[in-house]
């Protein structure tokens, strides 16, 4: 077959790392990049070998052909992108999250589906080889039914400093958050949807959809999630816990609990990462590692994609848009508990 030749639309650090992944796929081609500001835009070409450059997302597509792109930018902006992109035919890859609420996803899969157009949310860990080695274990018995998930993750975001700081003392400089997107409401930050996603999606992949929610957590002065707990309820009343946060680092494991065994899959466990079965307290762990070129494992994500789109497929077996709605069904729910809302919305 011919090189599948790929966009990216948005140029930071995860366009990065899917830029250096796609390097390793023999056919696989990044032709054309796209941002707001040309001189980024043809930074990030340099360094890539991108050969067509815009400095305007439109202008992204009236280089060579473009078979799918990766959208990478700010959350805010990823159903408009999207949207541009499906109604020009063009398979979008978009960055999770999908879209700010349930009602921006819904509009965006609809879109899709009514133009026949590929659309997936690039929840790249379900792709991963320790992602589908577990699923298949689980599958097989090897711990029994899974009764209960609990994972988290956290880091500590830049400029947390002023806003931690109560009251603020009168000679504080005022904070500029207008780059930062993990704090500022104007570009969707908080926890819950740049990394709470990441445990939500696990408890839902492997318990369903949740019957029941309840959450809890701490807004910013700027009203944005700085932590986030989820416990949900599931079929049979099996519990998922969910936990998110950008006031510091945490481990980022998770445990799956069965009826015969459990799973602790070692931190960070949403990257290219190892899990351990345990048994009884006196049996050795059971121990699975993943070795693979590359260090981000964004290429099992784009290779999906890529096999998708020359079979004529719409949409991913492994991630598909009914299981993107549901996550966001309930990131949406969690989001009016908790009383997180975005400016416009």
């Amino acid at each position: 077959m011919s090189d599948f030749h790929f966009a990216i639309l948005g140029l930071g650090n995860i366009a990065r790392k899917f830029a250096d992944d796609l390097a390793l796929i023999p056919d696989a081609r990044l032709v054309a990049v796209g941002s707001r500001s040309l001189e980024r835009a043809r930074a990030f070409a340099d360094a890539y070998g991108a050969e067509h450059v815009a400095g305007t997302y439109e202008e992204t597509f009236t280089g060579p052909r473009v078979d799918a792109v990766y959208i990478a930018t700010p959350h805010v902006q990823h159903r408009e992108l999207t949207l541009m992109c499906l109604r020009r035919g063009i398979p979008v890859i978009c960055e999770k999250p999908m879209g700010l609420n349930l009602a921006e996803v819904e509009e965006m899969v609809g879109v899709a589906r009514a133009e026949g157009v590929y659309l997936l949310e690039a929840l790249w860990t379900r792709f991963l080889p320790s992602t589908l080695k577990l699923e298949e274990l689980i599958a097989s018995g090897a711990i029994g039914e899974v009764q209960s998930v609990r994972s988290d993750f956290g880091f500590r975001a830049r400029d947390l400093a002023g806003i931690l700081t109560s009251p603020a003392p009168a000679s504080a400089p005022t904070i500029d958050l207008t780059h930062n997107r993990i704090l500022n409401p104007a570009l969707g930050g908080g926890a819950l949807l740049d990394i709470g996603i990441y445990p939500q999606f696990l408890s839902q992949f492997l318990l369903g959809e949740p019957e029941k929610i309840s959450a809890t957590a701490r807004l910013s002065p700027q009203g944005i999630d700085l932590e986030t707990q989820v416990t949900c309820v599931h079929a049979s009343g099996k519990l998922s816990h969910n936990y998110s946060t950008v006031l510091g680092r945490t481990k980022t494991e998770a445990f799956i609990i069965g009826s015969g065994a459990m799973i602790h899959w070692h931190p960070r466990w949403h990257e290219p990462s190892s899990f351990s079965i345990l048994r009884d307290k006196d049996a050795a762990p059971e121990n699975f590692y993943f070795d693979f070129e590359g260090a981000n494992g964004y290429k099992f994500e784009a290779l999906a994609v890529m096999d998708d789109v020359r079979n004529g497929r719409r949409e991913n077996a492994k991630w598909s848009l009914d299981d993107s709605l549901a996550l966001h069904r309930t990131l949406t729910r969690v989001r009016d508990m908790v009383g997180l809302k975005y400016p416009g919305e």
